[in-house]
């Protein structure tokens, strides 16, 4: 009779152990990872700070008489903050991401209405 006993309760540590794991693997939430970081974002995030400020820089020296070099160094510029933005959607995440994707986006809207306005 206690080895019957025995047989049973190993059995049943067999069976209820595993399934037991399994449903807590199953019930735990998802670990989510931390995200990922493409090679050469510090860099390329650098880059393309330095080249919207150089076209704002060039920008600002214009003088408004001049509408052709004003349009062109307007429609540069437009590129840049363009480029500027995919970068951040690529290489930044969370809140701080959202902060810049938003100020980038209205800046990209600002200057198109000022070549809409400017350059016919």
């Amino acid at each position: 009779m206690l080895k019957r006993f025995l047989f049973a309760f190993i059995a049943f540590i067999g069976l209820i152990v595993p399934a037991a794991f399994a449903l807590a693997l199953l019930a735990a939430p998802p670990a989510s990872p931390a995200p990922l970081q493409l090679p050469g974002c510090d860099r390329n995030l650098a880059d393309a700070s330095t080249n919207v400020a150089a076209m704002q820089t060039r920008l600002k020296g214009l003088d408004a008489r001049e509408g052709k070099d004003v349009c062109t160094a307007t429609r540069l510029y437009f590129l840049e903050v363009v480029k500027a933005r995919a970068v951040t959607a690529l290489c930044k995440s969370g809140p701080e991401r959202e902060r810049e994707l938003g100020r980038m986006d209205a800046d990209v809207e600002h200057i198109n209405e000022a070549i809409a306005a400017r350059c016919s």
